[in-house]
């Protein structure tokens, strides 16, 4: 699926992540579940690509979803990869972040982890930097659903690449689910953060990407989070 000529959306299995067209090569936004990687493989085919034209990975955060396939991916193509501080330092253990319930939590430490990557792999980036992809992407600290998540903005497109900050349901914009969630009320903060921007596309990490909403939709979802606020 095409969000727009530039972009598209690749379907996990248990989440989206997202290929960027420029000039000087493609971006990936996050990198889906462990073995995921022929799903962007298999795109780059169609398109005539290669995986050496990948030049960099941009990760909104550690969990196991969103990172699960970072390390294959980054080994065939040779790409940098991008990411918050705190992240780093998960992607370099293969440990998805602490935000679950307890029980979920330990079970996730103890018996659930994903490739690691190499230490000299990882480019740290920190909020209002930007990035050589779509005209120029903003890093956007949303810190809540993890304490260290990051979603990326392009105003000359207006996709914003959400993560889980955002996700979409029944074609309606939602924050992040309260269980699976590190701080409400910074959660509520970042949502509304990234509202404020008026996107032209939520390319959510859950979820339909958006682009059919109005500055209603948009007014009735930042009205919910002030209050929740």
């Amino acid at each position: 699926m095409q969000i727009r000529p530039d972009v598209y959306l690749l379907r996990g299995k248990a989440s989206n992540f997202y290929l960027c067209v420029d000039e000087d090569g493609l971006t990936l936004i996050d990198a889906g579940m462990p073995k995921e990687q022929q799903l962007v493989f298999d795109l780059l085919d169609q398109l005539g690509r290669d995986p050496s034209q990948i030049v960099r990975i941009v990760v909104t955060h550690a969990d196991i979803d969103h990172a699960g396939s970072l390390a294959a991916i980054q080994s065939a193509s040779g790409a940098q990869i991008y990411a918050g501080e705190m992240t780093g330092g998960y992607l370099r253990a293969g440990k998805s972040p602490d935000h679950l319930p307890g029980l979920l939590q330990w079970i996730s430490n103890m018996f659930i982890n994903y490739q690691s990557v190499p230490e000299n792999g990882i480019e740290i980036f920190s909020d209002g930097d930007k990035l050589p992809v779509l005209g120029g992407l903003e890093v956007l600290a949303t810190p809540g659903h993890t304490h260290d998540h990051f979603s990326f903005y392009s105003p000359s497109t207006g996709v914003l690449f959400a993560g889980d900050a955002i996700d979409t349901r029944n074609g309606r914009l939602n924050r992040s689910r309260k269980w699976l969630t590190a701080d409400e009320e910074k959660a509520n903060q970042s949502a509304i953060r990234l509202i404020e921007l008026t996107p032209a596309a939520f390319a959510c990490g859950h979820g339909d990407p958006l682009t059919g909403h109005d500055s209603g939709d948009l007014m009735k979802f930042f009205n919910e989070l002030r209050e929740d606020n």
